[in-house]
């Protein structure tokens, strides 16, 4: 029989699960996480072994993320996958959306394509604003029968609140 690691506690399971509920979008971490709970309950070689590891590739999981939290477990910005835009091409977006806070996602890509000449997918285009703290407003749709007239009229002549 084995003994149990000196490293698991029902407080590191804890943490992890605390780290797990905030992350977004990481799938990576979060299998990490996942693999750091199991093994407080299950013990360090089972879990190793139904999550195809080695047991010290485990350990240092767990020793990681005991030393200073969720960051040592997210991959080094060395290997993290590099954006298309560069620092000056990032200014160039943010002066257009200054410029026109209406634009859209498909007038952006456009207008980096004309302007920067790097073709760059809407879903990371969504991702760059993000990242400058825009956020994406969709306008309330509109059926297409229907008459703009009206609907003015229907604003000026109605009662304010």
């Amino acid at each position: 029989m084995s003994m149990k690691s000196l490293l698991l506690s029902p407080e590191l399971a804890e943490a992890a699960k605390l780290e797990l509920k905030k992350l977004r979008n990481n799938v990576l971490v979060a299998r990490k996480l996942e693999a750091i709970i199991a093994a407080c309950s299950f013990g360090i070689t089972e879990v190793a072994k139904v999550f195809n590891i080695r047991h010290m590739t485990l350990r240092s999981w767990i020793k990681r993320f005991l030393e200073s939290g969720i960051e040592r477990l997210k991959a080094p910005l060395s290997r993290r996958r590099k954006s298309i835009l560069n620092d000056s091409d990032r200014e160039i977006v943010r002066e257009i959306i200054d410029k026109d806070s209406q634009v859209t996602i498909d007038v952006m890509v456009q207008k980096v394509l004309e302007i920067c000449g790097k073709k760059i997918s809407r879903s990371s285009m969504h991702r760059e604003m993000q990242e400058l703290k825009y956020s994406y407003i969709t306008p309330r749709p509109q059926h297409y029968k229907q008459d703009k007239e009206k609907v003015e009229t229907f604003k000026k002549t109605s009662m304010r609140s």
